[in-house]
């Protein structure tokens, strides 16, 4: 009898789970999530798109332990190269979505994770919930949006690592619009 094998996925991982995650003998637990999350997605076999607008980000805000993490991706090739390609008519959505300058600026600032997610397997891991709140309103009205799956590793209810276990399919309940 064969074992089943985990679907492999590609995530665009946000710096910001990059920045939180702590080596182990980090007790804390947006750390630990983190980490733990980050070390699944490898045993796993997942991947991660890659860009220079993410590797920037990655450079800039990484702790020790992610660039560790980083060079053992990168050793394995489960880095998925994606192309910097802007998407006009996501930024076009984001300026015409809010009158609020602070938070067009906020949302152009992340539209790199959405246009890597939007060119491989349409899953986003990030801590920044209000990134998730901007574009969540944005999905409403920008039909490509819909489809992205999202997790934040360190909400305890969304069970990421039991999700990564999974395959990480699509559900409802992950969706940018439910």
């Amino acid at each position: 009898m064969s074992e089943k094998r985990t679907k492999s996925r590609c995530f665009t991982i946000d710096a910001s789970i990059a920045r939180a995650a702590g080596g182990f003998e980090s007790e804390d637990l947006k750390s630990s999530r983190s980490r733990d999350f980050l070390m699944e997605v490898r045993a796993i076999c997942h991947r991660m798109a890659w860009s220079r607008a993410i590797k920037a980000e990655w450079n800039l805000h990484q702790s020790a332990f992610a660039g560790l993490w980083l060079v053992s991706m990168m050793n394995l090739k489960k880095l998925r190269t994606v192309t910097d390609e802007e998407s006009a008519e996501l930024r076009e959505a984001i300026e015409e979505h809010s009158k609020n300058a602070h938070d067009v600026k906020k949302m152009l600032k992340d539209a790199h994770l959405f246009e890597a997610a939007l060119a491989t397997d349409r899953r986003i891991a990030s801590l920044d919930e209000n990134a998730h709140d901007h574009f969540k309103r944005l999905a409403a009205t920008f039909d490509p949006l819909k489809a992205i799956q999202w997790v934040n590793p360190v909400d305890e209810g969304e069970q990421a690592i039991e999700w990564l276990k999974a395959g990480a399919p699509s559900r409802r309940s992950r969706r940018l619009k439910r």
